[in-house]
């Protein structure tokens, strides 16, 4: 196996290996707004070519970043997670080739370590652990992990929610309209729908992961990948949801936020509900509702709030090494 850096906009192989196996973490359209809104990344993309046949068998997104007068090469900064993006058929030796030629490849460019941000091993529609086996025996250990909830849209049906869930969302579809919004609602429209987000981040104590242009500005490019849920109560945004569409079968729910003063209708709740309805009839696989934790500990009532939608607990894992 040969590891290969690359620069992910001219690079054909790149964008048809990412066309075959879709992940919006790996598209250059998607990652291009951190240049765009200079964030200052180094990136070290690689690619991973089968030395005998004029072949890809995997990718992997990089970033290089200095610790201590130190380079550490992370997959990967400015997205969600990273690590390797790999075809179904990938064999456990292609694996175990991989990790061995990445390893070498990082040595060889005095790099001293390595950290990779993998995506749910469920995203993969061959349910196996062949690829964490591999970097494991490898010498990469689980040095970080999360919980993210995620729905498996065959099994989710409205008759199988708890009573109280299905009351609430009984009533709050009484008052509360949920729509699919587009670009052309227009400047002061789209200014109330992030501000609803903002002010929400803010209560508590954050603040969303993109500015409102840089949201916007990946709408605009990507309008199939990034879909915006509007709820509106009393002519009023009441709350939003932002999807990010991660593969042509999955799902992630990357912001879910609501006004207070309509804390009384359930908006949350229900605009939830609208938008995992949405995404079993389009016919996606799964609905990842994020992460229930932070700085390492559970946040249970938030847990809890997903775990009533069927959103069972899958670890995103970090898989580190010392070069």
């Amino acid at each position: 196996m040969i590891t290969i850096k690359t620069e992910i906009k001219e690079d054909r192989d790149w964008k048809d290996f990412v066309t075959e196996n879709y992940n919006l973490f790996f598209d250059p359209d998607f990652l291009e707004y951190n240049d765009v809104f200079m964030k200052n990344i180094k990136w070290h993309h690689l690619k991973f070519r089968y030395k005998d046949k004029n072949k890809i068998a995997g990718l992997m997104t990089g970033c290089e970043v200095r610790e201590k007068g130190r380079k550490k090469f992370i997959s990967s900064n400015g997205v969600s997670f990273g690590g390797l993006l790999y075809g179904e058929k990938i064999g456990m030796t292609d694996l175990f080739d991989i990790a061995k030629s990445l390893k070498n490849y990082l040595i060889e460019n005095e790099y001293s370590e390595c950290v990779l941000k993998n995506y749910p091993v469920l995203y993969n529609t061959s349910f196996n652990e062949e690829y964490e086996y591999a970097f494991l025996k490898s010498g990469f250990s689980i040095s970080n992990y999360s919980i993210t909830n995620i729905i498996k849209l065959s099994e989710f049906d409205f008759a199988k929610l708890a009573n109280p869930l299905k009351r609430t969302i009984r009533n709050s579809s009484k008052q509360v309209n949920v729509s699919i919004i587009d670009m052309e609602k227009g400047e002061k429209y789209l200014d109330r729908f992030y501000q609803v987000l903002f002010d929400n981040r803010l209560t508590k104590k954050t603040t969303p992961t993109h500015s409102k242009d840089e949201l916007f500005y990946l709408k605009k490019k990507l309008p199939h990948r990034i879909i915006l849920f509007s709820a509106e109560t009393d002519k009023d945004i009441s709350g939003i949801c932002v999807l990010f569409v991660i593969k042509p079968d999955v799902i992630l729910n990357f912001y879910l936020a609501t006004d207070s003063k309509y804390k009384k209708y359930r908006v949350s709740d229900y605009l939830l509900y609208k938008t995992i309805q949405w995404a079993k009839e389009t016919g996606f696989r799964l609905y990842d509702i994020g992460t229930s934790d932070s700085s390492g500990e559970l946040i249970e009532g938030l847990f809890s709030f997903k775990k009533k939608f069927k959103a069972d607990g899958y670890l995103r894992k970090t898989y580190s090494i010392k070069l």
